[in-house]
């Protein structure tokens, strides 16, 4: 039976306040973000400030932070090239540890929805099972996306010289126009990518596919569904776009603004990503025809 957009949310919501668990994988991607920031800043120190400091016989504690500020921009001007491999490498290391706590909180959410409850153990089966394909597919999206820098050439082209631009941008006003454009229509762009492509990691880690076969079980889900589909998008932009709104009338006060700040990052991260995982979860298992997990047995639900 084909459930309709409330009733998803409503039995979602429901699945989500029995397994709030499912947070954790959430919560570990934090961590790793910060880890990954300190290793980024640690590598970036010992090899190309901590020499230089060395070198010059420097005691660190007696310089100033605009000598500190003009150490740090000096070293990254002299090796940027070396700089941006290593944040490529920093940056696609971080994914592959990403891919394998989104993989593990979608295998967790179809447990949830399927049998009633998840434990940590469904987090790394999923994990361990889909990372690799769902890192790869990652990088195909990414990649597409990037393609869309395509509609940016002709108002590049038409600018010309950037310095003499930026010195007077009166003098290619046709050609900012036109890149105005563009990068509206690549906007636009990324946007129908992520309506099209919204259940593309769910095909992968539900059905255990490779990367191309998973985007294409995605889209042919959203073919077949496509207006169910949109409204699940826009629940999920709505959602975001919610907190925002919230986030700009706070922002008039400093104390409330940073309150709110510090809980609009706890709701994200505990609340709405898993909700939101739950929800496209069963939305993507319902679609495709698979047993979900009888609510009559929620005592409290009826």
């Amino acid at each position: 039976m084909v459930e309709d957009i409330g009733t998803v949310v409503r039995k979602g919501f429901a699945t989500w306040t029995r397994n709030l668990n499912i947070c954790v994988p959430f919560i570990l991607e934090v961590l790793t973000a910060i880890v990954f920031f300190f290793l980024g800043l640690l590598f970036f120190t010992v090899v190309f400030i901590a020499p230089v400091i060395s070198k010059q016989n420097i005691d660190p504690s007696i310089l100033s932070p605009e000598e500190v500020l003009s150490m740090f921009t000096s070293a990254f001007s002299e090796n940027m090239l070396m700089l941006i491999l290593a944040g490529i490498v920093l940056f696609l290391l971080y994914m592959l540890v990403q891919s394998f706590l989104a993989a593990g909180a979608i295998g967790m959410a179809k447990t949830a929805s399927e049998t009633g409850h998840t434990s940590l153990g469904d987090m790394f089966h999923a994990g361990g099972k889909n990372f690799l394909n769902l890192f790869l597919t990652n990088i195909l999206v990414f990649l597409l996306a990037i393609a869309g820098l395509v509609f940016l050439v002709p108002g590049i082209i038409a600018i010309g010289d950037v310095t003499l631009f930026l010195a007077n941008p009166e003098s290619a006003a046709a050609g900012a126009s036109l890149l105005m454009i563009g990068m509206l229509v690549w906007v636009l762009y990324i946007l129908v990518l992520s309506v099209l492509f919204l259940l593309v990691d769910y095909a992968l880690v539900i059905d255990g596919l490779d990367p191309i076969s998973a985007i294409e079980k995605g889209i042919s889900v959203f073919r077949h569904n496509m207006f169910p589909v949109f409204l699940m998008w826009l629940l999920v932009i709505g959602l975001s776009v919610f907190l925002s709104l919230i986030g700009e009338a706070t922002s008039y006060v400093d104390v409330i603004a940073q309150l709110w700040s510090f809980l609009e990052f706890i709701l994200s991260t505990i609340v709405i990503q898993p909700l939101i995982t739950v929800w496209l979860t069963r939305f993507y298992l319902n679609r495709t025809d698979r047993k979900l997990y009888s609510f009559e047995e929620y005592l409290l639900d009826y």
